[in-house]
């Protein structure tokens, strides 16, 4: 007899029905739980709980579509900066509805009795990150409308470690998934990732400025000017409300959705699908690009070579793989690098996309040659010179470098050499599939560009001219973190407590609230009020609508002990600026004088001028904000923002705490942000989570090596996990759950997915 005959017969004494109506019930009470703060949310409850009911009737029809939806609403839908519901939002809602939907169609699966081990490290690295929560019972109470920053608020832990139970409760469903579908749960998990890599792209050309100059019908150098600009020192951010602080968020999603976009190149068949993924990571690499974040670049490129390293490597051990000319390819790649680099700098963006188009007109000839060679032949005899011709032309015209003979036959040569050795390349790639053969070369042309590009711009070089003073602040940004830690053995062992970082680092450090200020709802005679505290880098505002071009009233009520000034901007703003931008805003002054003890009503005008001239989709969103300017501590209450009687802001009384009112700090980051992920491991959860996580990883590493041949989905999962480790010696962007839950979903599933090879001898 068998081991799992032995144990079959202790496990048929739990019948079925019992965990079925278990599941039942708790996917119920999930789902009352989630959707009861959208009752009474601020902004477009009822439209959310539509359409989380919706979604949960789709899941019942597509079973593996959660695997698109999430990842596409983690880039595109973040409503926290409108509604100031910044701890429980809709971002929460979509998860527990996906994971309730689990529960309730009793898609789960654990394989408990083939990964046991990997299971209990899982769920003990869990319950280590709750059992340190300050408050683990938000979880049964959702955090609703807030009363002051919520960094400071023990409900701030359930935003950071949501992700990671999110993580924990989605592997049931993917473990079913891959074990009843797998080739389905790939194909929505590539669509998922490559959809949501498109969209980021998408929102980060909004964010640039290239809709607008689009739709309101620019010239196509300015459109392209929009596109290209790398001297800008605004920082992007998409439209995560969580780097309204600065942080990492952006850099995170990019690197997790980036395998998917990879994995989708090199594993899956379909051209369709190549498409979708290539033009997923020439979205990404773009959003890398122009982050100017030395970190991602970084990241990005060894993550890169990272997936094709396992992807060879695994390939090779599965036999029967077509065989490219590898040192070829490499010649190729490094000539196109290194004269793209040459022409950018000696041509700027027009000689650059001349280059460019000169390598792609090799992939043109491929397909041409198909059909009839002498058509071919006659389109590159006209290509070459033409598109040499460009490069030359930018190179006589730049105003940045001053042309020459020697200069221009540089240039000529550099990129000469580079297209012969592409031609050879050409010649000598015997890929069975033709759509292949034009990746392949469609890659050197584009990578190559993209990362001149990259390294070629003012920006990159002001950037890496930094690097020492930068790492000079970051050490001494670890030292105080490393400060603020509690000295005992118990916070040694098992931490501080998940999400306790940023109130600590202001106890331990007070002088950090000068720099970015403070909020808080105060009792007054009338009510509520809100009480700002002194520090020009913060931000206090809501989102209104404005017309361009007209008079607003603005009416407030201030309670000071002193005189002072509270600045009023009414800007076209995403979540934050940078040093040396110049933002569409107007600004008024009000100034006071003490008004012992009494609120005092104060009144000006404004006009919007060019706020709000373009359209919704060409521009960043309308802002009304405020700053003190005051050396103390000062009451409003009672603002108004109106035009001819109707006021454009809501809860201007603060009645109902700080709903629809939100918080930017543009400069002053660091006491929200550990800076580095593994330090941010040992502060939260001590050495003994520090230890698991490490185990974790070094878990799916072995995972990886050992069935990535058979699995090719843990190349994947490992390659991102690896991605964001690496960018995470530099950064945190593992406080948001947008990052958190598909890092965590990846590590887990690398950790407990079946291996393959198993599988395959038991279905035999």
């Amino acid at each position: 007899m068998t081991a799992q005959n032995i144990v079959a017969p202790k496990l048929s004494v739990f019948k079925p029905s019992l965990f079925r109506l278990s599941g039942l019930a708790v996917g119920v009470g999930l789902m009352c739980l989630a959707l009861l703060p959208f009752l009474s949310f601020p902004k477009y409850g009822a439209v959310l709980i539509a359409g989380a009911l919706f979604y949960l009737v789709l899941l019942f029809r597509l079973p593996h579509l959660w695997l698109v939806v999430l990842p596409v609403i983690t880039v595109l839908l973040d409503l926290a900066s409108y509604t100031g519901r910044f701890l429980f939002n809709e971002y929460d809602l979509f998860f527990i509805t996906t994971i309730a939907f689990s529960l309730l169609s009793g898609r789960v699966t654990c394989d408990a009795a083939l990964r046991w081990k990997s299971w209990l490290l899982v769920t003990l690295y869990v319950l280590l990150m709750l059992v340190g929560m300050p408050s683990w019972q938000v979880f049964l109470q959702p955090p609703e409308s807030i009363q002051s920053n919520p960094y400071y608020l023990d409900g701030y832990s359930y935003k950071v470690v949501k992700g990671v139970v999110w993580a924990l409760m989605l592997q049931p469903l993917l473990l079913h998934a891959i074990k009843t579908d797998r080739d389905g749960f790939i194909r929505f998990l590539l669509a998922g990732g490559c959809c949501a890599a498109i969209a980021l792209g998408g929102v980060v050309l909004w964010e640039r400025g290239t809709f607008g100059l689009v739709l309101s019908g620019a010239h196509w150098y300015q459109i392209a000017g929009s596109v290209f600009d790398l001297a800008s020192s605004y920082r992007t951010t998409g439209i995560f409300s969580d780097m309204h602080t600065g942080g990492e968020v952006v850099d995170g999603v990019i690197l997790l959705l980036l395998p998917a976009a990879l994995y989708g190149l090199f594993y899956q068949p379909g051209k369709y699908y190549k498409l979708a993924a290539l033009l997923a990571a020439i979205a990404l690499a773009y959003c890398t690009t122009v982050g100017i974040t030395r970190a991602t670049y970084v990241a990005f490129f060894l993550e890169s070579v990272l997936f094709l390293t396992l992807f060879m490597f695994h390939r090779h051990r599965r036999g029967g793989v077509e065989r490219l000319p590898y040192a070829r390819l490499v010649v190729a790649f490094l000539a196109a690098l290194f004269s793209a680099q040459v022409v950018f700098r000696l041509a700027g963006s027009v000689g650059l996309a001349g280059f460019t188009a000169l390598l792609l007109s090799v992939v043109c000839y491929q397909w041409l040659m198909q059909w009839r060679a002498m058509l071919a032949s006659a389109f590159i005899a006209i290509a070459v010179p033409v598109f040499l011709g460009v490069a030359l032309y930018g190179h006589a015209h730049s105003q940045w470098v001053e042309p020459s003979f020697a200069k221009g036959f540089v240039l000529f040569a550099c990129m000469s050499v580079s297209l012969i050795l592409v031609f050879v390349l050409n010649r000598r790639l015997t890929l069975s599939s033709s759509f292949n053969k034009t990746m392949v070369l469609v890659s050197v042309a584009l990578v190559s560009a993209v990362i001149a590009v990259a390294t070629g711009g003012y920006k990159f070089k002001e950037r890496m001219g930094d690097i020492d003073s930068d790492i000079a602040k970051r050490a001494e940004h670890w030292g105080r973190v490393i400060g603020s830690a509690e000295a005992s053995l118990s916070a040694w062992l098992f931490g501080n407590g998940v999400g306790v970082f940023p109130a600590r680092y202001v106890y331990h450090f007070p002088e950090a609230l000068t720099k970015v200020g403070s909020f808080s709802v105060v009792q007054n005679a009338t009510g509520n009020g809100v009480a700002l505290g002194p520090g020009e880098d913060l931000a206090f505002g809501q989102r209104v609508p404005v017309i361009s071009g007209m008079g607003y009233q603005l009416s407030l009520a201030i309670k000071a002990d002193a005189p002072g000034k509270l600045a009023f901007f009414l800007c076209e703003r995403n979540l934050i600026f940078a040093n040396n931008f110049h933002p569409n805003c107007k600004t008024t002054l009000i100034r006071f004088s003490a008004t012992d003890g009494q609120l005092q009503a104060y009144e000006k005008n404004i006009h919007s001028g060019g706020v709000g001239e373009q359209s919704v989709l060409g521009r960043w969103p309308t802002t009304l904000y405020m700053k003190n300017l005051s050396e103390g501590v000062i009451d409003v209450d009672d603002v108004v923002f109106a035009r001819d009687g109707e006021n454009m802001l809501q809860n201007g009384s603060f009645e109902q705490g700080l709903d629809h009112w939100f918080f930017f700090n543009d400069f002053a980051h660091l006491p929200w942000h550990i800076k580095n992920t593994f330090l941010q491991a040992w502060y939260d959860t001590g050495w003994l989570g520090l230890a698991m996580l490490l185990g974790l990883l070094g878990l799916a590493f072995l995972r990886v090596l050992v069935d990535g041949g058979h699995s090719p989905t843990q190349v994947l999962f490992f390659s991102g996990v690896a991605g964001v480790c690496i960018f995470g010696f530099f950064g945190s962007p593992l406080d948001s759950a947008r990052v958190s839950w598909l890092f965590y979903c990846y590590l887990f599933a690398a950790a407990l997915l079946p291996s393959q090879q198993r599988a395959d001898v038991r279905g035999a």
